[in-house]
């Protein structure tokens, strides 16, 4: 049963990951519409860390995912995102201390 509540977190980390992935785009690009500078280089930097690592590395050719393609790799980077913040939230809930009191 931890296992699948793992992967449900996993999953639901991942769908928001995606979600920001797919919308950080067009707020970046309507900034600069707007010429709003500080905004276009805060949004770029958050574009940066969400497509970190598999898309910010570019380890494929644009080619390989032409149009609507291109979901499957944010995708997929997303699913890592998803379960490397599940870890980190499962080791951080194993760090945490202990709240009862010691028994006397």
């Amino acid at each position: 049963m931890k296992t699948f509540r793992f992967l449900a977190a996993a999953v639901k980390w991942a769908a928001l990951h995606f979600l920001a992935c797919l919308l950080v785009v067009p707020a970046t690009l309507k900034a600069g519409e707007a010429g709003i500078d500080l905004a276009v280089t805060v949004l770029a930097f958050i574009t940066k860390v969400l497509y970190f690592p598999v898309l910010g590395l570019a380890l494929y050719p644009r080619h390989w995912f032409p149009g609507h393609w291109i979901y499957l790799p944010i995708a997929g980077n997303s699913l890592v995102w998803g379960l490397a913040l599940a870890t980190a939230i499962v080791i951080g809930r194993r760090w945490r201390p202990n709240k009862t009191p010691p028994d006397v």
